[in-house]
C-alpha cells in the first residue's frame, strides 16, 4: 500500500524548464536569423557595389585605351606636321635632296623621338643625325623650323609673335638669302609676326621694320632704319 507512490518525479517542473530553454533557443534563433538577414542584405549590397566597380573598371580601361589611341593618332598627326614643315625649311634653304624624319618609339613606357636628316645622292639615300649632316647650318635650320612648327603643332596653336635670337647663326652666307625668304614666307603664310635679333644683313633686309643698335663709347643707341 505504501509503495504506490515510489519512483514518482515532478513532471511539471521538467516541462517548464524545457519551455524556458525552448523560448531561449527560439529567441537566439530569431536574433541570429535577423543578423543573418542583415548579413545577406549587406552581402547583396557589397556584391552590387563590386559589380559596379567591375563595370567602372572595364569602362575606365576602355577609356584608357581610347585615350591612348587618340594620343597615338594626335602624336602621329603632330609628327607628320613637324616632318613636313622642317623638310620644307631644309629644302627651301639647302635644296630638294634633303628631308627631315621623326621616329617615335616607346622607351621605358614613354614616347621618345629621334630626328634624322635624309639626303638623296642619286639612287642612294642616307639617314644621319642632324648634327652630322653638313655642319652646323643644317642644325640651325632644323632647330629654327622645329620651334616654328611646334607653335602650330598643337590643336590650339600658340598665339603671339615668334621671337628669335640670332636665327641661322651658323648658316653660311651662301644660304642666308634663302633662310631670310623662308622666314618671310612663314610670317606671311601663317600670319604670325616674327621678331628677331640678327647680325645677318640678309635677314635684316627681309624685315618690314628694322632697327639698328649701335654702341659708341660704352653707350648703346637704337635707331629705325626701315
Amino acid at each position: 500500500m505504501g509503495s504506490a507512490g515510489k519512483g514518482a518525479f515532478p513532471v511539471s517542473g521538467g516541462i517548464g524548464l524545457l519551455k524556458k530553454n525552448f523560448e531561449q533557443l527560439k529567441e537566439i534563433y530569431h536574433r541570429q536569423r535577423g543578423e543573418q538577414a542583415k548579413l545577406l542584405e549587406k552581402e547583396a549590397s557589397l556584391k552590387q557595389k563590386l559589380e559596379k566597380i567591375h563595370q567602372d573598371e572595364e569602362c575606365l580601361e576602355q577609356v584608357r585605351l581610347l585615350l591612348l589611341e587618340a594620343a597615338k593618332h594626335a602624336r602621329e598627326q603632330g609628327r607628320r606636321q613637324v616632318e613636313l614643315m622642317v623638310t620644307q625649311a631644309l629644302q627651301f634653304v639647302f635644296g630638294a635632296d634633303m628631308e627631315f624624319k621623326v621616329v617615335i618609339e616607346e622607351k621605358r613606357d614613354r614616347p621618345e623621338a629621334d630626328f634624322y636628316v635624309c639626303s638623296n645622292y642619286g639612287d642612294y639615300r642616307v639617314e644621319t643625325a642632324p648634327q652630322e649632316a653638313r655642319g652646323g647650318g643644317v642644325v640651325d635650320v632644323i632647330s629654327l623650323a622645329l620651334r616654328l612648327a611646334l607653335l602650330h603643332a598643337f590643336p590650339t596653336p600658340v598665339g603671339g609673335p615668334a621671337v628669335l635670337d640670332e636665327p641661322g647663326k651658323h648658316v653660311s652666307e651662301e644660304y642666308a638669302p634663302q633662310l631670310a625668304q623662308f622666314l618671310k614666307g612663314f610670317s606671311q603664310s601663317l600670319g604670325r609676326q616674327v621678331i628677331m635679333v640678327s647680325h645677318n644683313q640678309h635677314l635684316a633686309d627681309s624685315a618690314d621694320i628694322a632697327y639698328l643698335m649701335e654702341m659708341h663709347q660704352g653707350k648703346s643707341s637704337v635707331r629705325r632704319i626701315r
